[in-house]
């Protein structure tokens, strides 16, 4: 059993203890601000677990790429010529970020001295490469990049940076076919963007967990809006801290304008009646709602306080005439400025949560309706104690 201690060298709890009668499993709030306990979650979870990147669309091209950054990790995932590779996003001359950008269509080329990697990783480009021979399989290797795995679930891409997470199948498990199906149903991307919040990773994660707030938070988006957050959740499924829920939809006052609206969308394929949620484990979020707009959210830890949302729209695939295009924009407006006030209402009180919990005395409480927070918090616990191979 492991103790930590926090910036000031005081000790800690230990991530596993047992809960109090009515603390119904709720974290200690040390979890939230400490940043050795923030530096033990890159290790034992981040680390070991397969990190989301980017969509295969993003990574279509020759040349494109999408970057992941997390404390103490940099990975950059680049398409040579139709074959996706991940490396240490980090030259092997002087350190400096090869990849720069979020994602983009650039060679795997360093700014800095101009060194222009291969798809194995190895340094083929290095201006006066007389100054660093490589007439050794020692040397050839200190300049190659590190390399990562990488697979797909469908549209999703996939990187492991420790080489010892299960087939990627097998980690998403009863979540894999739902994130394909979704994946399969997505069409063009309607925005993108990262979301600063000073909050800890975790609250992002167990904000999207329930809606029990959406009343309070998202009356008029949720509620009023999309008729979400009247009914409890159903069809909960749990599996090895990934879970998936709907929130069954309830028709809202101008219901029959609503669906003439929408009338162009009604042959598609993917469709249901409700907002269907899917959380990868540790740390990404994939919903639909009524298979007519789709999200990708991901909580990027910047430190112990702060994360980065970075987050993904998109309309669903489906071949439309030049009038149902010009109603699917301006639909596509509608969602745009639907999700940012979302983000923006959660971002407000979870900086406020963040705020309240560093002055707090007493230790929170679950209720029934939060089933995917306390299996979000179990599944925590298991992985703060335990390497992933146990």
């Amino acid at each position: 059993m492991s103790w930590l201690t926090d910036e000031a060298g005081r000790t800690v709890p230990p991530d596993e203890r047992a809960p109090t009668p009515g603390e119904a499993a709720i974290l200690p709030k040390q979890n939230y601000r400490c940043e050795a306990v923030l530096r033990r979650e890159v290790e034992r979870m981040f680390a070991e677990s397969w990190l989301f990147v980017g969509t295969a669309a993003e990574l279509a091209e020759n040349h494109s790429f999408v970057t992941l950054d997390l404390p103490g990790i940099a990975v950059v995932v680049q398409n040579f010529r139709g074959e996706l590779r991940a490396f240490q996003n980090v030259c092997t001359h002087r350190f400096n970020r090869i990849q720069t950008q979020e994602r983009g269509r650039r060679p795997l080329m360093c700014g800095y001295h101009a060194w222009s990697f291969d798809q194995s990783g190895f340094p083929v480009g290095r201006p006066k490469r007389e100054q660093f021979p490589v007439d050794t399989p020692e040397a050839r290797e200190r300049l190659c990049l590190p390399r990562y795995r990488v697979e797909t679930c469908g549209a999703f891409v996939f990187v492991d940076v420790s080489g010892t997470a299960p087939p990627l199948d097998q980690y998403l498990g009863d979540i894999a076919a739902p994130l394909r199906a979704i994946g399969d149903a997505i069409g063009g991307e309607i925005q993108f963007d990262s979301v600063p919040h000073d909050c800890n990773w975790k609250l992002l994660v167990e904000n999207v967990l329930e809606c029990y707030h959406c009343a309070a938070v998202h009356p008029d988006s949720f509620i009023d809006g999309l008729g979400i957050g009247h009914h409890p959740i159903r069809d909960v499924v749990l599996s090895d801290g990934h879970s998936s829920c709907h929130f069954p939809r309830r028709e809202i006052k101008r219901e029959h304008l609503r669906r003439k609206i929408l009338s162009h969308l009604a042959d598609r394929a993917y469709a249901h009646d409700s907002f269907f949620h899917i959380f990868v484990f540790p740390n990404l979020f994939v919903s639909s709602q009524e298979g007519l707009t789709f999200y990708i959210g991901q909580a990027l830890p910047v430190d112990a306080r702060r994360t980065v949302l970075r987050t993904r729209v998109y309309e669903p695939h489906l071949a439309l005439s030049e009038g149902a295009r010009a109603r699917q924009d301006m639909l596509n407006q509608q969602t745009v400025g639907i999700a940012g006030r979302v983000i923006a209402e959660d971002k407000v009180v979870l900086e406020s949560v963040q705020r309240g919990l560093e002055v707090s005395s007493k230790p929170g409480v679950l209720g029934a309706d939060e089933v995917r927070i306390a299996a979000f918090f179990d599944h925590y616990r298991h992985r703060m104690v335990s390497s992933h191979g146990g």
